[in-house]
């Protein structure tokens, strides 16, 4: 695979990751398995149980990981591709 184009991948993934996790920082909703939860419910998984607020805080934790982790790959991909550029420039 071209460098390229696994530079453009990247780049698109990274954005995807920052989308999502701007449009589930926007929702109000808080929801365990696809289910929206109200106050009272408990989400139980493989790894525990959560009240509403505790697994809108883990929702929100997640959300902001996708944001900054995408962020951080845009801004490497944004040095990359303007080093490569410069490099290819010189020759």
């Amino acid at each position: 695979m071209p460098a390229a184009l696994k530079v453009v991948l990247t780049v698109v993934l990274a954005a995807a990751a920052v989308l999502v996790g701007a449009v589930s920082l926007n929702s109000t909703d808080v929801t365990c398995g696809g289910e929206t939860m109200h106050a009272g419910d408990r989400c139980v998984t493989s790894a525990g149980s959560r009240g509403r607020d505790e697994q809108q805080s883990e929702s929100d934790l997640q959300s902001w990981l996708l944001v900054a982790g995408g962020g951080v790959v845009l801004l490497g991909m944004a040095g990359y591709g303007i080093f490569t550029l410069n490099e290819r420039r010189r020759r």
